[in-house]
């Protein structure tokens, strides 16, 4: 079984070229599929790419936008 590379806010910000507030509101949105282990979010690569082709030619939406 090949390693699952894990990703945490920093990562996605680092990825996504975007401070650390956004990175949190990704990963506490609905449809990230984030998971959380006390207080530290995380989602493996496989999925965030996975999620990243699923927003291409879309806008992205924060949960707290209007018409989210």
């Amino acid at each position: 079984m090949d390693d699952v590379k894990i990703l945490r806010v920093n990562d996605l910000m680092q990825r996504m070229g975007i401070g650390r507030d956004r990175a949190y509101a990704i990963m506490r949105s609905k449809g990230f599929p984030a998971m959380k282990i006390g207080v530290t979010y995380f989602v493996t690569e496989t999925n965030f790419y996975r999620w990243l082709d699923d927003y291409a030619g879309k806008e992205f939406k924060f949960d707290n936008e209007k018409g989210a």
